[in-house]
């Protein structure tokens, strides 16, 4: 994934989202070509060495049945709106009107594993529910019924090998730019980007500004020790 360095993801970020369940694509080469499919996961990273997503399809769903060739690759992007360039102050100021995406997500690459298993694909789907319920579980339901839904389902593993994450968070906008962002984007409805995008941007443009700042600051100072006034031009 093409990720300049200002928009890497901290590994804090890149934490928080794998620990907290959501749902996914999980692309596939197979003979037959691509396969994909949404689907809710749970990561667990103590299963392997850099973890595993766990996951379920339905039975007549082909994607389990093909066997993946290489790696198998899992999508995460729990964040993800359109910045209009009329929330940047500088745009207004230089006529500059380039529009954007903000977003943040996870690429996690890894071997498919298939568990056609019963007592593997009822743990899955028990740790799944356990994380998005709080007043039912499993053992709520007729054990029949229970029964036929384990049935009706696939457990599949993606054994982990590497993770890539992007945080495209405006980071590399003025602070002012970036406030206006914020601003823009929670009047939009879109809470969670504009949180992420005063998190981690915020913070992180407000330190580049310095720097700049700084440098700029360093480049004239050895003009005032050297005594060296600039003259105005005559005329």
């Amino acid at each position: 994934m093409y990720t300049p360095r200002h928009f890497a993801m901290p590994p804090e970020l890149q934490q928080r989202i794998l620990a907290a369940p959501g749902v996914g694509d999980l692309i596939t080469q197979t003979s037959a070509g691509l396969l994909a499919t949404h689907l809710p996961y749970v990561y667990d990273p103590d299963l392997g060495q850099h973890g595993s997503l766990l996951l379920h399809v339905a039975r007549p769903n082909e994607q389990w049945r093909s066997e993946a060739i290489g790696e198998s690759l899992f999508l995460i992007t729990p964040a993800t709106d359109y910045v209009s360039s009329l929330w940047y102050p500088s745009a207004a100021e230089s006529g500059k009107y380039v529009p954007t995406w903000d977003y943040v997500t996870v690429q996690l690459y890894g071997r498919l594993v298939v568990h056609d298993d019963l007592a593997w694909t009822t743990m899955a789907a028990e740790r799944l529910m356990a994380a998005h319920e709080t007043t039912v579980g499993p053992d709520d339901m007729p054990p029949a019924y229970r029964a036929g839904q384990l049935r009706a389902i696939v457990g599949l593993q993606l054994e982990v090998t590497r993770i890539e994450g992007k945080a495209k968070l405006s980071q590399n906008r003025t602070p002012a730019d970036v406030r206006g962002v914020v601003d823009g984007l929670s009047a939009a409805g879109a809470g969670k980007t504009a949180g992420l995008v005063e998190e981690f941007a915020l913070p992180a443009a407000e330190r580049r500004a310095a720097l700049i700042a700084d440098v700029a600051a360093r480049h004239r100072e050895p003009a005032r020790d050297l005594g060296f006034v600039p003259q105005r031009p005559h005329g």
